[in-house]
């Protein structure tokens, strides 16, 4: 028998236990399912499912929190008294680390409610060529947010009053009213993307849609990132389906508002 048949053969009999344990693991787990869904055991694990999925996403988040300590130029953990108000010092930093001053940028914004977070950064830069857009119902969450009922924070479907020529509102749902707006943007300036909508699905959809137009130096600003099920589970889904590399750049309220910058894009 020639050296490699033999060879061959050896490595097909020490490989077979292990074929036939991935096959019997799969043949179990099949099983497993299909019993599930036949004795309708969702009905015992539902009430838990929630708080499950809760505390799998805490476990990623603190993981993640981990493996990144040591990356942020600007970070406030542990902060013993966080106060949502304090994210100014993280849009202070940004600003000053970037030079974004005077510098003509794109800001969009999604979720704008009463329109602080916008009015601060039509301010900080003046930079005529800017363009702001705020992306928002104003009539408040189109659904329950942990516990905000649907409807809060609405605004009564009226605009926040900042007088800035280069700022326009855009009213409806993200995925009703980006798409008509998205071929008109000007991406070409450094684009600040600030996510605010909450929400899960305000939060990644959006990513999703950008995503082709964003580039290399760009920033991602989320605002309720350390919320495991919304903004984080978010992140982490459109950074996993998408090949693009975030530097951490700063964080503020033990991670509830965080700022990256794109790296690498596939397009560039």
């Amino acid at each position: 028998m020639p050296v490699q048949d033999a060879a061959a053969r050896s490595v097909q009999t020490s490989l077979a236990p292990l074929a036939l344990s991935t096959m019997t693991t799969i043949a179990l787990i099949r099983k497993i399912k299909a019993w599930f869904i036949r004795l309708s055991l969702h009905r015992v694990f539902e009430p838990f499912a929630t708080l499950l999925l809760y505390a799998g996403y805490l476990s990623r988040l603190s993981a993640w929190a981990a493996k990144n300590t040591g990356r942020w130029a600007f970070n406030d953990f542990y902060n013993p008294k966080p106060d949502h108000k304090g994210r100014i010092k993280l849009y202070e930093f940004l600003r000053d680390q970037e030079r974004l001053a005077d510098r003509p940028i794109t800001y969009l914004e999604f979720g704008v409610g009463r329109g602080n977070s916008m009015r601060w950064w039509t301010a900080a830069n003046t930079h005529p060529d800017s363009r702001f857009y705020g992306f928002d119902t104003f009539e408040g969450l189109p659904e329950r947010y942990g516990t905000y009922a649907e409807g809060t924070f609405s605004q009564g479907g009226k605009f926040p009053d900042i007088p800035d020529a280069r700022l326009q509102f855009v009213k409806g749902l993200f995925q009703d009213s980006l798409p008509g707006v998205l071929p008109g943007l000007d991406f070409s300036r450094q684009t600040i993307v600030h996510i605010d909508g909450d929400l899960y699905t305000s939060a990644l959809y959006p990513l999703a849609m950008l995503y082709p137009k964003l580039k290399e130096g760009d920033f991602l600003l989320f605002d309720e990132f350390g919320v495991p099920l919304h903004e984080f589970r978010a992140y982490e889904d459109f950074t996993r389906s998408f090949r693009l590399q975030l530097e951490p750049v700063g964080a503020i309220n033990n991670y509830l508002q965080v700022v990256f910058k794109l790296t690498k894009h596939q397009g560039n």
